[in-house]
C-alpha cells in the first residue's frame, strides 16, 4: 500500500474515481493507531451542511492502516466524499466527482499494456466522440520497493477519455470499456495493473508458488541470485534501472512497439548489445511474487466487476507444459484475495513467430493450457485471436478487435444477453464420412465459414501428415475433403487446427470469431 502521508488515502482513491456499484465500498489508507477514521459521501450540488449520503467510520489499527466498508451503491448519480481525522488536527481529505459503475481490472503483459497510440486503429479512435462514462486509471508501474514510476504519462491518476492520458492506456481495455458502456449504459471504470514481458508467476502471492511444480520459479530464483553478494545486485540493478527508465531507452525502443520490419529489428539488437541488463534478483520485475507485492496489492480489495487477463507470452518455452497450473493458480488466489467469485476474460495468444531475440517456443501448448483453464475453471471464458497475428511482431495491432471480442464475452456471460453470439467456434467431433471426407462439427457456429484467407490444418493418419485439399462449411460442420481415400484403421488419427506454435486460424462464426486451436480423434461413421 503506497501513501506518501502520515495520514491519507491508498493512492487509488482520488476525485473522478469510480467505485463498483451493488458491491461493498472499501476505502484504506493510513492514520496513526487509534486514530477515528470518518468517510462521508454527498450528493453533488448538496448544501455544505446537508446531511451525508453515506457514511462510515472506523479506527486505524496499531499500524497506523485503516479500512472503512460501505453500503453497496447502485450507478447514476454522482457524489463527494470526505475523510476526517480525530482526534488529529489534520485537514480532511476531500474528493470530488465519484461516481459508480462496473470496474473490470486488466492485467497481463505488454499486449494487455500496449497503449492506445500503438494501435493500428488510433488515428480513427481520437475522433470517436469522448466518452465521460468511461474512467481510467493505471496503477503505477514500480518493480521494487521507491522504485520511482517506471511510465509517468497516464499513471497514478483516474481520468476520462478527453485526458492526454488515453493515449497510455491499454487498448484492448479501452476498447472493452467503450463497448460494454454502449451496450449496457452503465458507467465503466478499468484499473490497468499490467507489466510488459511479465510472467503470471510474478503476479501470484507466495502461497502459489510453494508445491510442486510451481515451486521451480522460487527454486530458479533462487540459484539465479545463490552466491551474489547483494550489494551487487543492488548495484547492477539500480544502475541497470536508470537507464531502462531514460528518456533517450524509452525514445529508442518506441519505433518497435509501432511495428517495424525484422531487418530493423537486427539492427536495433546490434547497436544496443551493450545495453546494461537488470539482473535476476529483488529489483527485476519477474522475481516471484514481485509485481503482486509492488502493484496488484495496491488494489485488493478495491471491489471490482471481473478481470480482463491477457498474458502467457513469458510462460511459453520451458514452463509452458504447467501453465494451465500457474493460470488456475492466480485465478483462485485472487478470488480468495478479493474474497469474490470473480470472472476472467482471457485472451488466447496470437500467432507469433519471431521479435527481437524472443521466439514462439512453447506458445501452441500454452494455447492449449489456456483452452484448458477455460474449459475446466468455472467463470473463466476465452477470446480467440488466432487471425489476428503477425510473424515478426509479437504485439498484434488490432488490439480495438481484441477488446470488442472480450466485451462480446462479458455481454453474453456477465451481463446476461442470452442470445448473444460471444464465443469463438470450438471443435467438437470429427467423423470420417466417406473414405474422402472429414466432417468437423462446432459450437456456436452460427454463420461458419471458412474466412478469407487459409488456415493450418493437419490429419494425422499413422505417421503420415496431409492437408484436406478444400475446406467446405456446412451449416454447424467443416467438410474437409482429402486428397486420396484413407481409412481410421490406423494407431494414431486425428485432426488439428492451427496446433503448432506458429499458425494462423480464420475461420470465424457470424460474429466475426476465429475458432480456436484444437486436436480431435477422428471417429468413422454416419453423421447424426
Amino acid at each position: 500500500m503506497t501513501i506518501h502521508k502520515k495520514y491519507g488515502l491508498a493512492e487509488i482513491f482520488q476525485s473522478g474515481m469510480l467505485f463498483q456499484r451493488k458491491k461493498e465500498i472499501k476505502i484504506w489508507g493510513n492514520a496513526e493507531p487509534d486514530t477515528i477514521v470518518t468517510i462521508s459521501f454527498f450528493r453533488e450540488n448538496q448544501p455544505e451542511d446537508a446531511l451525508p449520503s453515506i457514511c462510515g467510520e472506523c479506527r486505524a489499527d496499531s499500524d497506523g492502516h485503516f479500512l472503512v466498508t460501505l453500503p453497496p451503491q447502485n450507478a447514476g448519480e454522482y457524489y463527494s466524499l470526505c475523510v476526517t481525522f480525530s482526534p488529529a488536527c489534520v485537514e480532511p481529505v476531500r474528493l470530488k466527482h465519484i461516481g459508480f459503475g462496473d470496474i473490470w481490472l486488466a492485467g497481463g503483459q505488454s499486449n494487455m499494456e500496449i497503449f492506445l497510440k500503438y494501435d493500428r486503429d488510433w488515428e480513427n479512435t481520437k475522433k470517436l466522440p469522448r466518452n465521460p462514462d468511461i474512467r481510467m486509471y493505471n496503477v503505477p508501474q514500480r518493480a521494487f520497493e521507491g522504485h520511482t514510476t517506471h511510465n509517468s504519462s497516464g499513471y497514478g491518476y483516474w481520468f476520462d477519455d478527453s485526458d492526454p492520458g488515453l493515449a497510455y492506456f491499454s487498448a484492448p481495455a479501452y476498447s472493452f470499456a467503450r463497448d460494454i458502456q454502449t451496450a449496457t449504459g452503465i458507467p465503466v471504470g478499468i484499473i490497468g495493473c499490467n507489466w510488459g514481458g511479465s510472467t503470471a508467476s510474478a503476479w501470484v502471492p507466495e502461497e502459489v508458488l510453494c508445491a510442486p511444480p510451481l515451486d521451480c520459479y522460487m527454486k530458479e530464483y533462487r540459484e539465479a541470485v545463490s552466491g551474489i553478494s547483494p550489494e551487487k545486485l543492488t548495484a547492477d540493478s539500480l544502475s541497470a534501472w536508470a537507464f531502462e527508465d531514460s528518456a533517450q531507452h524509452v525514445a529508442d525502443f518506441e519505433p518497435l512497439l509501432y511495428g517495424c520490419d525484422r531487418g530493423w529489428q537486427l539492427e536495433y539488437m546490434k547497436s544496443h548489445a551493450e545495453d546494461p541488463v537488470i539482473p535476476i534478483g529483488p529489483y527485476h520485475t519477474n522475481r516471484p511474487c514481485g509485481l503482486f507485492r509492488t502493484m496488484l496489492s495496491e488494489v485488493i480489495p478495491f471491489s471490482l466487476k471481473g478481470v480482463l487477463w491477457y498474458q502467457g507470452e513469458s510462460d511459453a518455452g520451458d514452463h509452458a507444459h504447467m501453465y494451465d497450473k500457474l493460470l488456475t493458480g492466480l485465478i483462485e488466489s485472487w478470488r480468495k484475495l478479493w474474497n469474490d467469485d470473480l470472472p476472467f476474460l482471457i485472451v488466447q495468444l496470437a500467432p507469433f513467430g519471431v521479435w527481437l531475440d524472443c521466439d514462439n517456443q512453447g506458445y501452441a501448448v500454452v494455447r492449449d493450457k489456456q483452452n484448458f483453464v477455460a474449459d475446466n475453471v468455472a467463470g473463466v471464458y476465452m477470446a480467440s485471436i488466432m487471425d489476428l497475428g503477425s510473424y515478426y511482431d509479437i504485439h498484434p495491432k488490432e488490439k480495438m478487435e481484441v477488446g470488442r471480442r472480450l466485451a462480446l464475452l462479458a455481454r453474453g456471460h456477465i451481463y446476461d444477453e442470452k442470445e448473444l453470439l460471444c464465443d469463438a467456434p470450438r471443435a467438437v467431433r470429427a467423423v470420417l464420412t466417406d473414405d474422402r471426407h472429414i466432417a468437423v462439427t462446432f459450437l456456436h457456429a452460427d454463420g461458419l465459414n471458412t474466412g478469407d484467407k487459409e488456415s493450418d490444418w493437419n490429419i494425422r493418419i499413422g505417421e503420415t501428415d496431409i492437408k484436406p485439399s478444400e475446406v467446405t462449411a456446412e451449416e454447424s460442420r467443416l467438410i474437409l475433403t482429402l486428397p486420396e481415400p484413407v481409412s481410421t484403421d490406423h494407431p494414431a488419427v486425428c485432426v488439428s487446427l492451427g496446433f503448432q506454435d506458429y499458425a494462423e486460424i480464420h475461420i470465424r462464426n457470424r460474429a466475426g470469431l476465429s475458432a480456436s486451436p484444437f486436436q480431435i480423434k477422428i471417429t468413422q461413421g454416419e453423421l447424426p
